[in-house]
């Protein structure tokens, strides 16, 4: 059966419907696990890896990164971990250090790599639902993935925020918000890809309109009887 991935908008219960689609059709659930996975493979930690994890620039600061510090390139040079000035959004390479075993690296040049390389082994191995991680863009060319996209009104989104985080409106509105400006950057910065085309995708849900598990059942069947 075909790989899926699950584009989700905050507050809009697609993780949790990954995971049960996942359950449903014995499938490996990809998410927190290609974090992980980087940590691991950098020698870092996962909050470090977390600070590139489908989050972008805007577009002015992604153009001035690109042309005052070219990314990591396979078999490049790493950026040491005291090269990065958090207050500034920016990584400066002003120091360089033979990577050795007691070296930890991340830049998002190697994220990028990384993450890139990850989806793709778990496109090839199969019986995987990867969730986000610009999975539809990375597997978008094969015949083998099904691509879904969860979304919701803002309302429906930002009260599943208050429920699932007990915050207020104002934060909830501010987080949904913020992550939808982050996934629409990473997208475009990263892939060159708008995150709104739902040409991207063989179906969309509203789950402000179809349940959790009705919602599980149309990605189930569809997977299931694709091409049958």
């Amino acid at each position: 059966m075909p790989v899926i991935t699950i584009a989700r908008e905050m507050g809009s219960g697609g993780d949790a419907i990954a995971r049960k689609v996942a359950d449903k059709l014995g499938y490996v659930h990809v998410d927190r696990s290609l974090i992980e996975e980087i940590a691991s493979i950098t020698d870092t930690t996962v909050e470090e890896v977390e600070k590139f994890d489908e989050k972008a620039e805007g577009r002015v600061k992604h153009f001035l990164k690109r042309l005052l510090v070219p990314e990591m390139s396979p078999g490049g040079f790493p950026l040491s971990s005291a090269a990065y000035f958090p207050e500034f959004g920016l990584e400066f390479p002003y120091m360089l250090e033979a990577a050795g075993e007691d070296t930890t690296y991340l830049d998002r040049g190697a994220y990028q790599l990384l993450i890139t390389t990850l989806v793709q082994e778990y496109g090839d191995t199969g019986n995987s639902v990867i969730v986000g991680r610009a999975s539809q863009i990375i597997l978008a060319n094969r015949d083998d993935v099904i691509h879904v996209r969860m979304l919701a009104p803002l309302e429906y989104r930002c009260q599943q925020v208050m429920r699932a985080l007990a915050v207020d409106d104002d934060i909830a509105l501010e987080l949904v918000q913020q992550h939808d400006r982050w996934r629409e950057l990473y997208l475009m910065n990263y892939h060159n890809t708008d995150w709104n085309d739902l040409l991207l995708y063989h179906f969309s849900i509203n789950s402000g309109r179809v349940e959790v598990d009705e919602a599980v059942e149309m990605i189930v069947h569809y997977a299931t009887t694709r091409g049958t």
